[in-house]
Formats: structure tokens, sequence, C-alpha cells
């Protein structure tokens, strides 16, 4: 049973029971977050105040630590003993002014959130983001030597990408220059085109 709907993609707006569903840090309570606070097209037309600029970050913000807390067990990982799976994959990088989050999971779960609010999810259920949600995870798997083990997951500093691997022996990262890592020789090139790759299926998909 896939964790996500079919994807949405909406513009998130002020909603008293969001902080508390996502404290629940679940996956299928973001999905329903995404679902259920989309503005109307009367809102979408107007321009964004300083309230709902700083409300569609929070709700960014929020949705980005509900990805950073699934764990194996979330996304049907069952973890063995000696051996650091790799269940999920984030890269952050900015684009058009907005901060962006695209995670790929080892059950095909797929999301994009933007720093605007807005958000798209529900990956697993479209054939092509989903293949392109897990080949991301099994590319991380292959290098994962090139994610040190990091204790905590800022975002990225302004012109450069972060990827994240989670594992089921913690957290890794790095953090490139965008300019070098679209270079196909860079290390972490893979990994970047993958999550380009999500954005894209996901893109194609809507249309």
């Amino acid at each position: 049973m896939p964790r996500f709907g079919r994807f949405r993609d909406v513009a998130l707006r002020d909603d008293p029971q969001a902080e508390t569903a996502l404290s629940l840090k679940s996956c299928v309570l973001a999905a329903a977050l995404l679902a259920t606070t989309a503005t109307s097209a009367a809102a979408q037309a107007r321009a964004p105040d300083a309230a709902q600029i700083a409300a569609g970050v929070d709700r960014y913000l929020a949705l980005r630590e509900v990805a950073f807390s699934t764990k194996p067990e979330d996304v049907e990982v069952q973890a063995k003993p000696g051996e650091d799976q790799v269940y999920g994959v984030i890269v952050e990088f900015q684009e058009e002014g907005a901060l962006v989050t695209v995670v790929g999971f080892a059950s095909g779960d797929a999301s994009v959130y933007f720093s605007t609010g807005a958000g798209k999810i529900g990956g697993r259920r479209e054939a092509l983001v989903a293949t392109a949600a897990r080949s991301l995870v099994a590319q991380a798997q292959v290098q994962l030597t090139d994610l040190p083990s990091v204790p905590q997951y800022p975002t990225p500093v302004p012109g450069h990408v972060r990827v994240y691997a989670l594992t089921t022996g913690g957290l890794r990262s790095a953090e490139e220059n965008r300019g070098a890592i679209e270079d196909p020789a860079d290390r972490l090139n893979l990994l970047f085109a993958g999550a380009q790759r999500i954005l894209s299926e996901f893109r194609a998909a809507g249309q």
C-alpha cells in the first residue's frame, strides 16, 4: 500500500492543525498536510505578503523535518546487522530563488518540497517517479564512501548542492558548489542528476 497518494502540486497555507500533525513525523501525515492545504485560485493570484512568505517557509521546514525523520521501516527496509543500508536520499539546492528539497526512498516513495510552501508528493504511484527514486537510492549505496557521517542536516549555502543519505547506520552527507557538481566528472554528479530526474518526472507526470 503506497504511503503517499497521487502527487499534488500545491501551495500551502496556514493550518492550525499542521504543527500537531507534523510533530508525529509521519510521511502519511505529511501527505495529508499537502493534500488538505491547497490555496484557492484567488489566493494564488495575489502577490504573497510577508506573512504568507513566512508561512510557506515554515511549512517547508516542517515537511523537510518529516523527510529527515523517516525510519527504514517506514519505507519497507529492514535493517541488517553489520550493513549500512541506504533507504533514502535527500538532495537540496536553490532554484529560481527558492530552496528545493528532493526526496527519494527505497520503496519508490518520492517528494519535492519548495521553500515557497509548495510541494509534490506521491511519486510511488507514478511509475517513472518511483523508478527514479529507487535508482537514486541505489546510486547512493554505491557511493556511500563519498558521503561521510554527519550529526546534523543544515540546508546548503547559496550556490551549493547538498546530498544526504539516510542509512540504517545513520545520516551521511556531502556538499559541493553547484557548478562543480553539474560536471559529469564530479563524484556527486550522478546523485544530483538523480534528484533532477525525480523532479523532471514529477513535472512530466503533472502535464
